[in-house]
C-alpha cells in the first residue's frame, strides 16, 4: 500500500478539517439523475469542498476536473461509456472515483465493463474507490498502470437514534430494488419463521431501480408463494428516510455482490445496527466501525432475525459510537489526494 493510500485509507482517524482550509478543488463534474446514488454522493463531497460544480460537458475548459463514474452513468453500453470518459478528458485533465467496480458475479457483460473501466483507468490523471475490496477488484481485474487511492463512503450526518421500542416485527431492506440485492434469499428465509408463527413482514424501503419494475412483481410473487408479507414503500423522499429506518424492527443488508454500500451508511446515520450479509466488504467495513454490523451468513439469516426481534437494542447504536469517517473527513481526503495529482 503506498504512504498515500495509507493515509487517504485512514481517514477514520484524521482530524476533522473543513475542506476549504487544505486546498482549493477541482472542479466537479456531476452527471446523471440527480437522485441516483452516484449522483448524490458526488454532490455532497463538492458541496463539501467547496467545489465549483459543473452538470454539462460543455462548460468545462482546461481547468482539472473530478468525475464520479459507473459505465451505466457514463453511456447505453459499457463501450460507450469508455468512449464518453475518452472524449471529456480530450477536454480537460480529469480524475475520476470509480464506483460499481467490475467483478466476476456482473455476468456476460463482465468482460465489457473490465475493458471499459481499463480505459477510464488509463485516460484519467488518477482515481480513487470508496473500498480496500474495490481497489483489489480494480488491481485484479483491471489492472492499471498507476496506483489509486481509497477514500471509504462517509457516514451521513448522524441523527439521534429513536427510543427503542417494540414495533411491528417488520424486516426492512432499503434502497433500489434490483437484482443481486438479497430480497429474494431475505424472503426465503424467512419463510421458515412464519411457518414456525412468527409474524414477521418484509419491508422494501424504496422502489424499483430504473429497468427493474419486474423485480418487485417477482418479489410479490416469491412473497405470496412463501406465505411472507411484502411491502413496498416505493420513492422515498429524503426528508423521510431516517424515520423509516428507525420504524422497522430489524434492519437488513443483504447484498449478494457489494463492494461499496451507501444504503449500509444510511441505516448507521439513522442510529440502527443492521444486519449485513457476510463478505469481504462487510468485513472491512465491520473493522473499520467496530460494533456497528452484525454479519449473518445465507444459513444464519433466519437465526439472526428471530434473535433480533427477541433483543430488539442488539439493532439500535449505542450512544457515541464513533461513524467516522463522516462527510467532512472524506471531503478532506480528496481535496489532500487532489493535491497531490497537481
Amino acid at each position: 500500500m503506498s504512504s498515500l493510500t495509507a493515509a487517504v485509507t485512514g481517514i477514520d482517524r484524521a482530524p476533522r478539517v473543513v475542506g476549504r482550509a487544505l486546498a482549493p478543488a477541482p472542479v466537479q463534474l456531476v452527471l446523471g439523475d440527480p437522485r441516483h446514488g452516484v449522483t448524490r454522493y458526488a454532490r455532497e463531497i463538492a458541496e463539501a469542498c467547496g467545489a465549483v460544480v459543473v452538470h454539462d460537458a460543455a462548460r468545462l475548459d482546461r481547468r482539472p476536473a473530478h468525475l464520479h463514474a459507473t459505465d451505466r452513468l457514463l453511456g447505453a453500453s459499457p463501450e460507450h461509456a469508455a468512449g464518453a470518459f475518452e472524449a471529456l478528458t480530450r477536454r480537460t485533465p480529469l480524475s475520476v472515483t470509480l464506483h460499481d467496480v467490475p467483478q466476476p458475479t456482473d455476468g456476460p457483460g463482465f468482460r465489457d465493463r473490465v475493458a471499459a473501466y481499463a480505459r477510464i483507468v488509463r485516460a484519467a490523471r488518477g482515481w480513487v474507490v470508496s473500498s480496500e475490496h474495490e481497489r483489489s477488484l480494480v488491481h485484479q481485474w483491471v489492472r492499471p498502470d498507476v496506483d489509486g487511492a481509497v477514500v471509504p463512503l462517509p457516514v451521513p450526518v448522524p441523527v439521534a437514534a429513536a427510543a427503542h421500542h417494540d414495533p411491528a416485527p417488520v424486516v426492512g431492506l432499503f434502497g433500489y430494488v434490483y437484482p443481486g440485492k438479497g430480497h429474494r434469499h431475505v424472503v426465503r428465509a424467512l419463510a421458515g419463521l412464519v411457518r414456525a408463527a412468527t409474524p414477521v413482514t418484509v419491508r422494501l424501503i424504496g422502489g424499483p431501480a430504473p429497468g427493474h419494475d419486474d423485480e418487485v412483481d417477482d418479489l410479490r410473487l416469491l412473497a405470496e408463494a412463501r406465505g411472507v408479507p411484502l411491502e413496498v414503500t416505493g420513492h422515498v423522499a429524503e426528508a423521510d428516510v431516517v424515520a423509516q429506518l428507525q420504524r422497522v424492527a430489524v434492519p437488513v443488508v443483504a447484498h449478494r455482490n457489494v463492494s461499496a454500500s451507501g444504503s449500509l451508511n444510511s441505516w448507521l446515520a439513522a442510529g440502527r445496527r443492521p444486519l449485513v450479509r457476510d463478505g469481504v466488504y462487510a468485513r472491512e467495513m465491520a473493522r473499520r466501525r467496530e460494533g456497528t454490523v452484525t454479519l449473518f451468513r445465507d444459513d444464519t439469516l433466519a437465526d439472526r432475525v428471530d434473535a433480533a426481534l427477541r433483543r430488539p437494542a442488539s439493532t439500535w447504536l449505542e450512544a457515541g459510537t464513533d461513524l467516522r469517517p463522516l462527510l467532512p473527513d472524506a471531503a478532506a481526503a480528496y481535496l489532500a489526494w487532489w493535491r497531490t495529482l497537481a
